[in-house]
């Protein structure tokens, strides 16, 4: 529904022929130039502290190059036009193909960028995700090697820190695709800040005002915590910070059974953890055709993963290895 509304927004703005886009130049529009922006320095305590506050660790090489990209450690935003045809507000991926395909069906438009261009997908959704199942396969694939005739001199080890660093170089290598520069390059203005609407047709950013004809809000969510005692003073995981692991965890309890609670269970088993999955239904993907269900749950047993069903979490603690405790 929402692609949908985007795109009738989107035909609306435009006056020109669908299956022959024009070029930002035939139509008079301007290509912001690129600007000259800092790079994030892997060797800096701030680059770290504010990379820190974006929710991405480790400030590495490839994370350095994915902030490089999607936020820039200083970033000058344009001067405004009279209006804009169209103002977007948020950088995922609904974000950026509503500013980019207005700009290049010849409308004057602009993206607003507070945290990290890209969104859940590019940063801690589908890309991370299948790097670490891509992973996750190839160590199945190794442990089973003996049965078309491939004999190892040892059994696998899984260097979970060399799998986060590949996830972290693939990601970084995809970044441009989502990049500030990507979005100019596509006739876009990018303002990198917090919007908020002050009128009907305006809205600020960094104490700006911007007019426009059309806005559209593709804000985003996160992870909602359930209200489970003491959870929110234990180390708890969710996506927006389980791909800056750099150690693996020796056990880990999965609350939830759906699609991606279901995927990291069976990767983190993969690369050794002793994993449990908490499903308060008596099956898995209860959304899901019961079919599917059994076969991911026949596919977990064969990894080793525990499932308890119609589990009800009462409380979490948390003790700490200092104390002789977990992990």
């Amino acid at each position: 529904f929402f692609l949908r509304k985007v795109m009738a927004t989107l035909f609306r703005l435009s006056a020109l022929a669908y299956l022959s886009p024009p070029s930002a130049a035939a139509t008079g529009i301007r290509t912001p130039p690129v600007s000259a922006v800092a790079r994030w320095d892997p060797s800096a305590d701030a680059d770290a502290s504010a990379a820190r506050q974006l929710e991405i660790e480790p400030l590495d090489a490839s994370n350095a190059r994915l902030l490089d990209a999607v936020h820039p450690r200083r970033w000058t935003d344009p001067s405004p036009p009279e209006v804009y045809d169209l103002v977007v507000i948020g950088a995922g991926a609904g974000g950026l193909v509503s500013a980019k395909q207005a700009a290049r069906r010849g409308a004057r438009s602009c993206l607003i960028s507070e945290a990290l261009a890209g969104g859940d997908c590019l940063n801690v959704g589908c890309v991370p995700s299948k790097a670490l199942l891509r992973a996750a396969r190839a160590v199945r694939e190794v442990r089973r090697a003996e049965e078309f005739g491939v004999r190892l001199s040892a059994p696998p080890a899984v260097d979970f820190a060399a799998v986060m660093q590949r996830l972290r170089a693939k990601r970084a290598q995809i970044a441009p695709a989502d990049s500030h520069e990507g979005t100019n390059a596509a006739g876009a203005d990018v303002y990198q800040g917090r919007g908020r609407f002050t009128g009907r047709n305006t809205v600020e950013v960094n104490g700006k005002v911007l007019r426009f004809r059309k806005a559209v809000i593709a804000t985003g969510g996160r992870a909602a915590l359930p209200p489970i005692p003491g959870l929110e003073t234990a180390p708890f995981l969710t996506n927006a910070n389980l791909f800056n692991l750099d150690s693996l965890p020796p056990r880990l309890a999965v609350l939830g059974a759906g699609a991606v609670a279901l995927e990291m269970a069976h990767a983190f088993s993969a690369f050794g953890s002793a994993v449990t999955v908490l499903a308060r239904s008596g099956r898995l993907l209860p959304r899901e055709h019961p079919k599917a269900g059994e076969a991911v749950a026949a596919a977990l047993r064969e990894a080793g993963v525990t499932v308890r069903y119609n589990a009800t979490v009462e409380r979490v603690a948390h003790t700490s290895p200092e104390a002789g405790g977990f992990p």
